[in-house]
């Protein structure tokens, strides 16, 4: 056996049978990667991410868990609603997660939810009073204790929340805690038990919270008195 005749034999038969599909498959490698780097890198990513922000019509990044959960609620709902008449269903909820879109609300306005829940509350009474006590702390942020009942106690109060008043967050809440009217004596930290089992009122104090809605004019003491006059 001619061995350097062989080993030319087998090296020419490789590189026939062999060589083309290695070429390829380095070249589809290699775009490949820069493919890889396009998606990876510059604007495309961006235009990318902003294309399929626009097509679900919300931004990702604003959510936080518990709106990312209604928004997969929202989407199984819209599904389910194709097949049964869930519309009712949804109209009874309108009231418990209304401030999802919302981005500002006023103080007076805080104020006045409350004001309206006291007069749902007192019914027979031509007038009535709530209360609201704001505290401003080391001028960086102002405690708001707030409830449907007059002349009560700050710690007693329903609810009580912290927004921040000098900086990027300015007017974003960063504490909420809330009083069971039977087992608290003071307002308490939210845990899920407690999540299922706040009154309206007070869920819609915590959806302002929970999807960072701000508060402005707050340099004024809202009003506490109402009355059907």
């Amino acid at each position: 056996m001619d061995f350097t005749k062989e080993t030319n034999a087998a090296l020419e038969k490789l590189i026939a049978e062999k060589l083309p599909q290695m070429i390829e498959d380095k070249a589809g490698k290699m775009v490949e990667d820069i493919v890889s780097d396009i998606f990876r890198w510059g604007d495309v990513k961006k235009q990318i991410k902003e294309k399929i922000e626009s097509s679900i019509q919300v931004n990702l990044q604003e959510f936080d868990l518990i709106d990312y959960n209604a928004l997969i609620a929202k989407t199984i709902n819209e599904n389910l609603v194709q097949q049964i008449n869930l519309q009712p269903i949804l109209d009874m909820t309108q009231d418990i997660i209304g401030f999802v879109n919302q981005k500002e609300i006023s103080l007076e306005a805080i104020a006045e939810m409350f004001i309206q829940a006291s007069q749902e509350e007192n019914e027979t009474d031509g007038e009535g009073e709530i209360t609201f006590i704001t505290e401003e702390k080391e001028g960086s942020y102002i405690s708001v204790y707030a409830d449907i009942e007059p002349d009560k106690d700050k710690h007693s109060c329903a609810v009580q929340f912290c927004f921040n008043t000098n900086d990027k967050r300015d007017g974003k809440i960063f504490l909420f805690r809330n009083k069971d009217e039977y087992w608290d004596s003071k307002q308490k930290p939210l845990s899920p038990a407690r999540l299922v089992n706040m009154n309206t009122l007070v869920n819609k104090i915590f959806r302002l919270y929970s999807a960072q809605v701000r508060i402005t004019d707050y340099n004024h003491e809202p009003s506490t008195y109402w009355d059907r006059y």
